[in-house]
C-alpha cells in the first residue's frame, strides 16, 4: 500500500503543474526538441502493392507479414536515397517473371550478369525477409524476429522462436528416469 500524505500530494501535484506551465512557456522546452528530433515513422512512406508481389515470387510465400514488408519497404527506401527504389524494384519483378523458372545457382548466375544494383537489391529483399536484417556489415538492423519467413516455413515443425519447451530454468534438472516396465514372466504349472 502506498503511504501518501496530503502534503505529498500537493506538493506533487504543484510540481507537475509547475513543469508543464515552464514548458508551454519555453516554447515545449526538451519534450519539443525530442519531438522535433524523433525519426519519422516507418510507414511515412508508402509501400506499393508491386513490393509484396515481388516479395512473394521470392519467397515463394502467398502471404507474407505486411508490418515487415512496410518496415523492409521503408529501409531499402531510406538506403537507397533516391527515387530509383520502384524503377529497380519493377526491374527485378520483371528478371523473376520472365525466368520464372531459374532458381538457385542458377539464379544467382542470371542476377550477377544483371546492374550491380539489381543484385544487391536482390540480396537486400531476401536478406530481409528471410532473417529480418538489412544493412552492410557493421552497420546492419533488425527489422523483424518472429514473422521473418525462415521461421513461417518451420512453425509446424520448431517451437516458434525463444520459446523454451518448459518452466524457467527447465534444463537446469535432469530429466525424469523412464520407469521400467517389470518383464518378469510368470510361470503356470
Amino acid at each position: 500500500m502506498i503511504n501518501l500524505s496530503r502534503r505529498r500530494l500537493v506538493l506533487g501535484t504543484a510540481g507537475v503543474l509547475a513543469a508543464g506551465i515552464s514548458s508551454q512557456m519555453l516554447g515545449g522546452g526538451v519534450f519539443a526538441t525530442l519531438a522535433q528530433a524523433a525519426p519519422p515513422l516507418a510507414s511515412a512512406v508508402t509501400m506499393p502493392a508491386s513490393f509484396m508481389k515481388l516479395s512473394e515470387q521470392l519467397t515463394g510465400m502467398d502471404s507474407l507479414e505486411p508490418h515487415l514488408g512496410q518496415a523492409l519497404y521503408s529501409w531499402l527506401h531510406q538506403a537507397q536515397n533516391n527515387a530509383q527504389l520502384d524503377t529497380q524494384l519493377d526491374a527485378l519483378s520483371a528478371l523473376i517473371t520472365a525466368h520464372s523458372s531459374v532458381v538457385g545457382d542458377d539464379l544467382h548466375q542470371l542476377l550477377a550478369q544483371q546492374p550491380a544494383e539489381l543484385a544487391a537489391l536482390y540480396q537486400q529483399l531476401v536478406s530481409g525477409w528471410y532473417l529480418g536484417v538489412v544493412g552492410q556489415p557493421g552497420s546492419q538492423k533488425c527489422i523483424g524476429f518472429e514473422n521473418i519467413v525462415s521461421y513461417q516455413l518451420l512453425k509446424n515443425n520448431l517451437l516458434p522462436p525463444s520459446y523454451a519447451p518448459g518452466e524457467p530454468n527447465f534444463w537446469v534438472n535432469k530429466p525424469a528416469v523412464p520407469q521400467q516396465h517389470s518383464t518378469e514372466v510368470i510361470a503356470h504349472g
